[in-house]
């Protein structure tokens, strides 16, 4: 599975399936279809993207996204059964991640609907689904925080920590995580001077 490509664009297209085509350090060419509204750099700059490598019958597909979480919730998108790679592009390109999270929440299906698509039905299965699946407001923030809770726990174990004590101390790092989001240096030293 690819998840993650970074490389230097050598072709970018806009239209009705925007892609671009980025070729890797091991010198191995990549095209990733992306929403239309992804920043699109220009030639012969490096890019790098989060990726969802989709296998069909007929075809492997790269899917490319600016941030994880967008990749995240495209995965989600094309879960709903009735929603595919290309109708779950065309969601994230007719709305970004605020205002799709507004309408599901809201439950306008009406508004969803107007995805080239994806019809009524279609935006009425989408915010059935994903309303009790995803909770979109803390979802940046838990990412992050488990983010650093893994970085925290590998640093322990570097630091020759193990059994209850480091269990102690993730315990703390975690209550500290809940009140800011700290780069994980400044959580150790955070954790260990208590």
């Amino acid at each position: 599975m690819i998840s993650y490509i970074s490389g230097e664009i050598l072709k970018t297209n806009t239209g009705k399936e925007s892609y671009i085509d980025i070729l890797t350090k091991s010198g191995i060419g990549y095209r990733v279809y992306v929403p239309t509204n992804t920043k699109m750099l220009s030639k012969k700059e490096d890019i790098t993207l989060y990726t969802s490598f989709q296998v069909r019958d007929d075809s492997q597909t790269l899917y490319g996204f600016d941030k994880e979480v967008d990749r995240d919730l495209f995965e989600e998108l094309i879960g709903v059964s009735g929603v595919g790679p290309k109708t779950g592009l065309a969601i994230l390109s007719t709305y970004d991640r605020e205002e799709l999270e507004k309408i599901i929440l809201e439950g306008d299906s009406k508004k969803l609907s107007k995805v080239v698509g994806l019809g009524s039905k279609g935006s009425q299965k989408v915010i059935l689904e994903l309303r009790g699946r995803i909770d979109f407001k803390d979802e940046d923030k838990q990412s992050i925080e488990s983010k650093r809770i893994k970085e925290f726990k590998e640093a322990m174990r570097a630091l020759g920590f193990s059994g209850d004590t480091k269990d102690l101390y993730v315990k703390k790092a975690e209550k500290i995580l809940d009140k800011e989001i700290l780069e994980i240096e400044d959580l150790l030293k955070k954790v260990l001077s208590d």
